[in-house]
């Protein structure tokens, strides 16, 4: 089954001249949580969440006319449309993230994958591997308000048979973490 099949094709997502106070209320409007920050042609530059807005702006006071590029995650995670969904599942388990921006293959924005389009599309156990290595993500402070002392659950064996995510930004053979990729990219074969 190839991304294309299962993603979410009614995308929202702002330019990188856009202001925080613009991607906030894209995400009010929308009810989402995520949104993709493109140029003109509509290739990726990075991804702002509800996170980011919170951590990255609200909470260090950033003005609201600041422009979302600036508080954004990037490089951002994205995958061919015609990529195989164990591949794409395989990098969000492997850099622990739920959602995936889907390009076609000029590299321009074309849906979202997220973990429920997984759960709810993809047969098989792989999905579940992939659920809990991106929860484990959330998992990696204390004990959901567990007293000081307590252990941590980064500290669970389970966490530690995970894989760890990579600090830098690489080029797999159609799967991309990074800003705007050149088309001349190969594609899973299948």
């Amino acid at each position: 089954m190839k991304c294309a099949e299962i993603m979410n094709r009614n995308l929202e997502w702002i330019t990188e001249t856009e202001t925080i106070a613009r991607a906030a209320a894209v995400m009010a409007e929308s009810g989402i949580g995520f949104l993709p920050i493109c140029d003109s042609r509509k290739h990726l530059v990075g991804v702002v969440t509800d996170r980011d807005l919170t951590v990255r702006a609200l909470a260090k006071q950033v003005s609201s006319e600041t422009s979302a590029a600036l508080v954004m995650t990037a490089p951002a995670l994205t995958c061919l449309d015609s990529a195989d969904i164990r591949d794409a599942e395989e990098l969000m388990a492997q850099e622990r993230k739920s959602r995936l921006v889907v390009v076609d293959a000029s590299g321009k924005a074309v849906g979202v994958l997220s973990l429920s389009d997984l759960v709810e599309h993809a047969p098989g156990k792989a999905t579940l591997a992939t659920l809990q290595a991106v929860l484990w993500r959330e998992a990696l402070g204390p004990r959901a308000g567990a007293s000081k002392g307590q252990p941590l659950l980064k500290d669970d064996p389970r966490a530690a048979r995970l894989p760890s995510p990579p600090d830098d930004a690489t080029v797999r053979e159609s799967v991309f973490t990074g800003g705007s990729h050149g088309a001349s990219t190969k594609e899973f074969g299948g």
